[in-house]
């Protein structure tokens, strides 16, 4: 007996591989801090806008009904104060030289009558030069003065639909919009540290992912060559036994040479074994290139190992005629019984009279005769060795003979337009095995070899067969690529990944500036009809019933309408009257007779707001929310006009649209009818509603696109390495990774196979008592049922591999085996099928 043998401990525990610390505190550190730029972007104002009262001030401005009219102080970034006066400013103090304590100085009183159509701009500026003035907030003066204008506007354009202290508090909303020193910081700070940031934890993570990823291969293909090791010498003593029970004369050279490098390699790699695990795990050498020779040495050893073990165990069970002899021939029979099988169903699929029958019926008996052989019940061991030899030479020259007749004859030489090479299939490397039998070491790969090239020439001739030509092609072996052409066409793919990544955060960066600008721009829609429609003080100089039929129904809220008969010549002192309006016609403007004073539209607002006192809210004197007034001021001939009207809403915008009135033209036009005044009014209130509030964006956002771009880039970076480096740790996701929908597919045949393995197995006894050759028939069966249980397992290993592990070349070749194998066996278990079918309707025919 030898020596005993020892298992070598195994480290079960993975590398201390830790976590990407440096790309986790970055990526932390972005995190937080870009939460805390969009806290410090979306503060809210802590400041508001002081409103000061002095003088007697028209349309009931006060004080006291500023404050009932303001439901919460107007917010702003800086304290400011807006004082209202009841006067026109004076020459200093429209240059800004404002009093201590005022920041915008506002005059209640109207502008006069315009004398002329002018549309440029000039007389908006005239009407507020005089009426407020802001202190010096802006570099450029012409800046501080269009500001100025600005709330000038918000107070007059809401002085116009009825509003005394909501114009007030208008303009001062429109202050601090404006005056926006004090304003939030800007985000562009906050955003491009932000992407700094992704940069940074982008690329330490891809050093992390990257370094892992080669660490983890290494301890993977150490663990597998632990395995093999590990199993030769728990099973030494096995081996001894084995080769101690064999006769010395009975033993072949060649077996007696691989239990010899078993027995001296073994226990000398178990020691080596602890010095490459060593430094695979330490941190300090677990990446260096010396680990990485001393672990593809210990590799190519223990597989060396590994190999004459099993040529050992297996050699000695057919020589010793030990149980298992007969695993030993399957080995070396299922490849070639396999291509041999697909050979076959070729040469059946092949037109009538290309093949001689007699052809297929030798290839036939030649495939029974290796079957046969391949249960070692022929005699003695070395009978046993030398039948199966013979059966094997007899199939190689059965291949080599059909290889002749396919290109020798003219009409096949026709259909093979040129000879193909075979394409080299995977197998088991049986040389070792077959040395310790007395075999020529590439006697398999030879037989192999001739019944791949017929197969190739088969496949030429007659075309393809779905059960093994529609599978994807494994990856051939091509000719070793020019190292720099190797690195062009890996520069070439980074290019094309970058492109694609550019386009792809350039189209997020596209959505989410065209969201932004769709949400600026966006005008609501409304589908609601009026609530009410009234008439005071009656309605007696309406048509009540035409004026409800052409209702708008698209307003965006709730209003209460109530429509106001008043008399134009008496309120506005205005006339149709020709005699009046020639003696008022002045030639330097031709529309005067259309003009009136705006001072009296105003007060007559008030003075309908005083006679319908339940419309108004007590404490402002303002209407009450969802009401809207319109006066129509008749004429004497009958004709109306309604060049205002008067709502709770506030006017607020860039744009004045609820300003029913003219400011810049005074001007009136007459309606031909009170209906159609209504109407006409009503229409486009509804239209105009929705535009109240409505700004454009105040800046360009070319850059924040430009910086969306990179920052876009670098989040999808990031998500792809942290699916990657989760990929590489523990996840195991079946219905995800490249060859997925393959395997799958593979699994439901071999369920299909095994469910149908019991009909397999009675096929097999059919053609065992009654078939011409039983020994082969029982041998098929055995080898069939042998290549099913490592065709599940070859699934079952492929399904529980990481996510990491399936975007490699070898995993794809492993399914590409295994869809190989399941298609032999399906083609194997129809032909037992229907050969039992023909025996049996043969016998009953006899």
């Amino acid at each position: 007996m030898s020596r005993k043998a020892t298992p070598p401990t195994r480290s079960n525990n993975k590398p201390n591989f830790g976590l990407p610390w440096i790309s986790i505190l970055l990526g932390a550190a972005t995190v937080v801090f870009g939460t805390t730029g969009l806290v410090n972007i979306a503060t809210q104002p802590d400041s508001e806008v002081r409103i000061v009262i002095e003088g007697q001030q028209p349309w009931n401005i006060s004080r006291e009904t500023v404050e009932a009219a303001l439901d919460q102080p107007v917010a702003s970034w800086q304290p400011l104060t807006l004082t209202v006066t009841d006067r026109t400013l004076s020459l200093e103090e429209q240059q800004g030289n404002l009093a201590p304590g005022t920041d915008i100085l506002l005059s209640t009183k109207l502008p006069k009558a315009a004398k002329i159509d002018v549309y440029d701009g000039s007389i908006r500026r005239a009407q507020a030069r005089d009426k407020v003035a802001i202190r010096p907030f802006f570099d450029d003066p012409a800046q501080n003065l269009a500001v100025g204008q600005d709330i000038h506007d918000a107070y007059q354009a809401n002085v116009g639909i009825g509003h005394g202290p909501l114009a007030v508090i208008a303009a001062a909303q429109e202050a601090s919009l404006h005056l926006d020193h004090g304003s939030p910081p800007s985000p562009w700070p906050w955003i491009m540290a932000t992407a700094l940031g992704l940069a940074l934890t982008a690329f330490a993570l891809s050093k992390a992912q990257r370094r892992r990823s080669r660490w983890g291969a290494r301890f993977r293909r150490l663990t597998a060559a632990q395995r093999q090791l590990a199993g030769v010498v728990l099973e030494l003593e096995a081996l001894e036994v084995t080769y101690l029970a064999i006769d010395p004369e009975q033993r072949p050279r060649g077996f007696t040479a691989a239990w010899t490098k078993v027995r001296d390699a073994s226990l000398d790699l178990a020691r080596t074994e602890e010095k490459v695990v060593a430094a695979v795990h330490a941190r300090g050498s677990g990446m260096t290139p010396e680990t990485a020779r001393k672990l593809e040495s210990f590799e190519s050893l223990v597989s060396q190992l590994a190999a004459s073990a099993d040529a050992v165990m297996g050699a000695g069970a057919v020589i010793g005629r030990f149980r298992g002899g007969e695993n030993t021939f399957q080995r070396m029979t299922a490849p070639l019984a396999f291509a041999t099988r697909e050979l076959l169903a070729r040469l059946r699929a092949a037109p009538a009279g290309a093949i001689d029958p007699r052809a297929v019926t030798g290839l036939e008996s030649a495939l029974d005769a290796l079957l046969e052989a391949s249960t070692g019940k022929t005699g003695g061991s070395e009978h046993a060795v030398r039948a199966w030899d013979q059966a094997e030479r007899a199939l190689r020259r059965q291949a080599h003979a059909l290889s002749r007749k396919l290109g020798r004859p003219r009409r096949l030489r026709r259909m093979l337009r040129r000879r193909p090479s075979a394409a080299p299939r995977p197998a088991e490397d049986l040389s070792v095995l077959r040395t310790s039998l007395g075999l020529t070491p590439q006697g398999s790969r030879l037989s192999l070899n001739a019944v791949d090239e017929v197969n190739a020439m088969a496949r030429e001739a007659f075309g393809r067969l779905p059960e093994f030509d529609d599978a994807a092609e494994p990856a051939r072996r091509k000719t070793p690529l020019h190292p720099s052409l190797r690195t062009g066409i890996r520069q070439g793919t980074k290019v094309l990944a970058g492109i694609a990544l550019v386009l792809a955060s350039a189209m997020q960066s596209s959505m989410v500036i065209i969201t932004i600008e769709d949400v600026a721009e966006a005008v609501p829609t409304g589908n609601r009809p009026l609530q009410a429609l009234r008439f005071e003080p009656d309605d007696s100089k309406f048509d009540v019933e035409e004026i409800r039929h052409g209702l708008p129904v698209d307003f965006t809220e709730d209003l209460d309408v109530t429509v106001v008969a008043r008399d134009a010549e008496d309120e506005l002192q205005l006339t149709l009257d020709p005699e009046v309006r020639a003696k008022i016609y002045n030639p330097s403007d031709p529309f005067a007779h259309t003009r009136f004073d705006p001072k009296l539209l105003v007060e007559s607002m008030w003075t309908i707001k005083a006679q319908y006192p339940h419309l108004v809210d007590e404490g402002s004197g303002e209407l009450l929310p969802g009401q809207v007034v319109l006066p129509v001021w008749f004429f004497d001939d009958g004709s109306t006009t309604a060049p205002a009207w008067l709502t709770s809403a506030v006017a607020t915008g860039e744009t004045s649209a609820l300003g029913r009135f003219n400011w810049n033209t005074n001007s009136f036009s007459p309606d031909m009818s009170p209906e159609w005044a209504v109407s006409n009014t009503l229409d486009r209130l509804a239209r105009v509603l929705p535009l109240n509030d409505h700004r454009e964006l105040d800046s360009n956002l070319d850059p924040l696109f430009w910086l969306l771009l990179p920052t876009n880039g670098l989040v999808l970076v990031i998500g792809y390495q942290v699916l990657r480096y989760g990929g590489s740790m523990s996840m195991r996701l079946g219905r995800f990774g490249k060859g997925s929908a393959r395997l799958r597919n593979v699994r439901r045949e071999l369920e299909a196979l095994t469910l149908g393995l019991d009909d397999s197995r009675l096929n097999a006894v059919f053609m065992f008592d009654r078939g011409s050759v039983p020994l082969a028939a029982s041998g098929d069966q055995r080898l069939f049922e042998s290549a099913l249980a490592v065709a599940w397992r070859m699934a079952e290993e492929l399904a529980a591999r990481p996510l990491a592990q399936r975007f490699g070349p070898d995993y794809t070749a492993q399914i590409h085996r295994l869809e190989y194998l399941v298609s032999v066996l399906s083609v194997r278990d129809a032909d037992v099928a229907g050969r039992a079918r023909a025996l049996l309707g043969a016998m009953r025919e006899a």
